[in-house]
């Protein structure tokens, strides 16, 4: 900890009292603990728990309180999933504003537009947003690029004006009034990683900020979590393990435990020996190295005796695991981008504003390319913009950081999603049926974009959360390749389908006249797949005759398991390999 990069000598941080070394280890007592607490203590899914809870916690789990959702314990391996409670009709939502249960903005996204700490919607107004991209970009101010102060006025009223911008005395947030401004002063991560702060320790959380933002941004979600149950339980008089259970209720993994190695998932259990087994060693010990120094300075902020569980290693190494694995990318438009693109449409406007507007355009493109190679220093890459980009496409940076909603958190994976995420200033979030959906169906979101092909899907699926896809396209897709071969009884790349799959993927090659839309819950764009129902009549009578006889008759049928099948399933593995090694 004393070593960190971001240390400040000026800091006596030897004077914070510094915990015991069961910190960094499992804690001691399975029964009474956490973990005692939470196998005898079953997750609340109607919100009953939080609902007198500050802020947006009672909102977090009305869907399951008001039965438009249903968490369901699955008997496959998937375990538990989302089920829907209500008949939707496609284009319908099956449930709107949904607060998330934790958010981060992105560090580059948040030197480049603002959002209230509290409420997380945005704040200010066309001319504070243009100052902050100036100022992020080390571009000089308005004032340098638009003379008339008369001008300058006129982007921070009228239309121009979205809410107030009342920053913070102490760190670099802002809140959109005075009534959020005053709540973020009184509840929340806020109050503790701020207003209850030491000068000192509010310079070691700035420390903890550039180290997060070096090594891992999640570091940063897992301490404002830590934060927020500190001030639920010291102000609110909430249980600290069933605040801990709150937040914890989708850990699946631990981040020392993730790492990439060669051939394997993150979600895999690393190899011991070989030389596998010790490059998984030597990134373990890095990650636990990056992580040990992350909560030493959490800890020289946050340290007393009862919140040693919560600040145990094994908590936090968890929750960033959670984070790492159920938070989705969210993208948030501002609010004004509507009317500047009107007003962009105006020369006068242009010609009074074009170069403001284009300074603001290449400081946010020199934000964003520091941001997404920090050691670049070519000049293709110093953010300027070529001389064909026009003030006319300008546009305000969007929102963009990572959430946890339960809704997305308990659905699984479908590469034919019948449901996607909308959201909505203040990070609300729409669940929106892509298709018709029937109550009990279940919900399925895509993990990753639908108009990949199939061997990316699987390759990212199988790296990032450790399985392989079985959704019916995925299905589809596999029995075409094994089937498109000059060989008509489909032996291609050394695969033999049985007499059932042969008659089942002959009629997938058959032409069809209908197309599944499927719906990309990353980027909003719907794809299609070629695959579509297919009627007995299709399969063709020599078909069905050699499948009645067949060995494996299906998931209903004889459970023995075909050669074909086993085939299928190694090649497979063998081409996530290669991809892995490539």
């Amino acid at each position: 900890f004393f070593g960190t990069p971001f240390s400040d000598p000026a800091i006596d941080l030897m004077a914070t009292p510094m915990p015991s070394a069961i910190l960094y280890s499992a804690l001691g007592n399975p029964k009474n603990g956490f973990p005692g607490y939470c196998a005898s203590n079953s997750p609340d899914w109607s919100g009953t728990q939080s609902s007198h809870w500050p802020g947006r916690h009672p909102e977090v789990y009305t869907p399951f309180r008001q039965g438009q959702l249903r968490a369901e314990r699955l008997v496959d391996r998937r375990h538990r999933g989302l089920a829907a409670g209500n008949v939707v009709k496609a284009g319908e939502a099956i449930c709107t504003a949904q607060p998330p249960l934790s958010l981060l903005q992105y560090s580059d996204s948040r030197s480049l537009c603002e959002v209230c700490a509290h409420c997380r919607r945005f704040c200010g107004s066309l001319g504070s947003a243009l100052r902050r991209q100036l100022a992020a970009g080390n571009a000089g101010t308005l004032e340098d690029y638009v003379e008339d102060p008369k001008l300058i006025a006129e982007l921070e009223q009228g239309a121009w004006r979205l809410r107030d911008r009342v920053p913070c005395n102490f760190c670099d947030a802002v809140f959109c009034s005075d009534e959020c401004f005053e709540a973020g002063q009184r509840e929340g991560w806020h109050r503790v990683l701020c207003c209850d702060l030491t000068p000192e320790q509010r310079n070691v959380w700035k420390c903890f900020q550039q180290y997060s933002t070096k090594y891992h941004e999640q570091f940063a979600a897992a301490a404002q979590v830590i934060a927020e149950i500190i001030s639920l339980v010291e102000y609110h008089g909430v249980q600290i393990y069933e605040a801990m259970a709150y937040f914890s209720r989708f850990m699946k993994m631990s981040w020392l435990n993730m790492q990439s190695v060669p051939s394997m998932s993150m979600c895999q259990a690393g190899p011991l020996t070989g030389k596998l087994g010790a490059l998984a060693q030597g990134k373990r010990e890095k990650r636990q190295q990056v992580m040990l120094a992350s909560l030493e300075l959490l800890v020289a902020i946050l340290w007393e005796e009862r919140w040693s569980e919560l600040l145990s290693l094994d908590y936090y190494s968890n929750l960033v695991g959670q984070f790492s694995l159920s938070n989705v990318w969210v993208q948030m438009e501002h609010p004004l981008n509507q009317t500047l693109q009107e007003h962009l449409l105006d020369a006068t406007f242009r010609h009074q504003y074009g170069g403001l507007l284009r300074a603001c355009q290449e400081a946010a493109q020199k934000v964003k390319v520091a941001a997404q190679d920090e050691e670049s220093e070519t000049p293709e890459e110093t953010g300027k913009l070529p001389e064909s980009v026009r003030e006319e496409f300008f546009s305000l940076p969007r929102f963009e950081g990572s959430a946890l909603y339960p809704c997305v958190a308990l659905s699984n994976h479908s590469c034919i999603p019948n449901f996607t995420m909308r959201y909505s200033d203040g990070a609300f979030a729409d669940m929106v049926a892509v298709r018709d959906i029937q109550a009990g169906d279940e919900l399925n979101l895509a993990y990753v974009s639908p108009s990949l092909p199939l061997p990316e899907r699987v390759a990212s699926l199988w790296k990032t959360w450790g399985f392989v896809c079985t959704c019916r396209r995925c299905q589809d897709e596999i029995m075409l390749r094994a089937v498109k071969s000059d060989n008509p009884e489909g032996d291609a790349a050394g695969l033999q389908l049985s007499p059932a799959g042969l008659a089942a993927a002959m009629a997938l090659l058959r032409p069809s006249t209908a197309e599944t839309e499927a719906e990309d819950a990353s980027d909003g764009e719907a794809s299609s797949s070629g695959s579509s129902d297919a009627s007995s009549d299709d399969l063709g009578n020599a078909g069905v005759a050699a499948a009645v006889n067949a060995p494996f008759s299906g998931p209903l049928g004889h459970s023995q398991i075909p050669e074909s099948v086993t085939k299928i399933e190694a090649a497979m593995q063998e081409m996530m390999a290669s991809m892995a090694e490539g």
